[in-house]
């Protein structure tokens, strides 16, 4: 039972040396964690907010990061198995970039139904 938690805590060391460093190497991690303030602020100006929707802007946020998150651990690893330039090396980390634009316009969506429950749009 000790050993185990012993891995538990490992585990949890290593994903929180992970996030502090994708924190200190990554500009973009770095904007879409402050960019949290403006996710937080949405939704207090929009409060009270409904429990899904809360919980789809804190899905839509979540993602965002987690899809950075990947994104910087795939091109780090590029990086240093293939440092020169490839034409293959750009695309698929321009793949990788295209999950984090999909996680960012989820959550531009969820915003926006929010926006319209609240500012319906009317007929003129």
């Amino acid at each position: 039972m000790v050993l185990i938690a012993k891995k538990i805590f490992r585990s949890f060391a290593c994903a929180f040396q992970g996030l502090r460093e994708a924190f200190r190497r990554d500009l973009s991690f770095r904007l879409e964690v402050f960019a949290g303030v403006f996710v937080a602020l949405f939704a207090w100006y929009f409060s009270p907010l409904r429990a899904y929707e809360f919980l789809f802007l804190a899905l839509g946020y979540a993602l965002i990061l987690i899809a950075e998150l990947i994104n910087t651990a795939f091109e780090q690893a590029l990086e240093r198995l293939h440092p020169e330039r490839h034409e293959l090396i750009g695309v698929s980390k321009d793949i990788a970039s295209g999950a984090v634009f999909f996680a960012v316009v989820f959550m531009v969506l969820v915003a926006g139904v929010i926006v319209l429950r609240v500012y319906p749009l009317s007929n003129g």
